[in-house]
């Protein structure tokens, strides 16, 4: 294993794993090559206090390829090796965060470009600015689906051993999703599933309201996708499905703070 500093940019929504417990898809940023690489599986919620780190925190920990992946991106991670380090805040320190995230290893063109690139060379992970959303959409999952995850949930907590804490996971009903399309002549638009830890956390914090769904929208919208705001989407693939790709996170800082000039015209 190799020691690493990495900036974590997106952490998922925690999924239960019959042989992890529960993993969380986690992203960052290596400080040495400033590309982006993928650490799974991270039982991030069973982390140890000094050890759970935040977005846009470095961390140092050991990592190696991920022989069960193939992805060039994927790497284990030695949990008991994570050491939490500073974190790259926002305000003025935008421009900090922009140069590290925003450069040639990391975006792309457009999806369609990122796509040809994972048929070329594997690529699972990429950053693209969308030429124009057209809407944020809330959807309940199937309810079949919903009650087997809540059945594997409870099968794998119950299972954990008498030392060992259970954490209860809340099941999301509901996908999160976005269509948007890019700058590109080949582009007949997207709609993704956005997996991003905080917005499952935003659904528990407002389901009860009565306009819960149209806050979601507007958070999508009219705050991370404003026009005061140079918003970038991060994105990652489906091991099963590598042309597939996912919503992981936002990266949307104001257009007043971003540090570089823009890669594509």
């Amino acid at each position: 294993m190799k020691k690493s500093d990495i900036l974590i940019v997106v952490k998922t929504y925690p999924e239960i794993s019959r042989k992890y417990t529960e993993t969380v898809c986690t992203a960052g940023i290596v400080a040495e090559t400033k590309k982006l690489l993928r650490l799974y599986p991270i039982r991030f919620r069973y982390l140890e206090g000094d050890r759970q780190f935040k977005k846009y925190q470095w961390i140092k920990a050991n990592i190696q390829k991920a022989a069960s992946d193939s992805r060039p991106e994927s790497y284990n991670i030695d949990e008991d090796s994570i050491e939490v380090g500073d974190v790259v805040p926002a305000g003025r320190a935008w421009r900090r965060r922009c140069s590290l995230l925003i450069n040639e290893n990391t975006v792309f063109s457009s999806v369609e470009a990122l796509r040809i690139a994972q048929r070329t060379k594997g690529t699972s992970l990429g950053i693209v600015k969308p030429n124009s959303v057209k809407r944020a959409t809330i959807r309940p999952r199937d309810k079949q689906e919903v009650k087997n995850a809540i059945s594997k949930k409870d099968s794998v907590v119950n299972q954990l051993d008498l030392f060992e804490t259970k954490k209860d996971l809340y099941i999301l009903p509901v996908r999160i999703m976005i269509e948007f399309s890019c700058n590109d002549p080949d582009c007949t638009g997207h709609k993704m599933s956005i997996l991003d830890w905080e917005f499952g956390q935003l659904f528990r914090k407002l389901k009860n309201d009565a306009d819960w769904q149209a806050k979601i929208e507007s958070k999508i919208l009219d705050e991370i996708f404003s026009k005061t705001r140079d918003t970038h989407i991060i994105l990652g693939n489906m091991a099963s499905h590598p042309q597939t790709f996912c919503v992981l996170g936002f990266f949307w800082p104001p257009k007043t703070g971003f540090a570089q000039r823009p890669l594509f015209t």
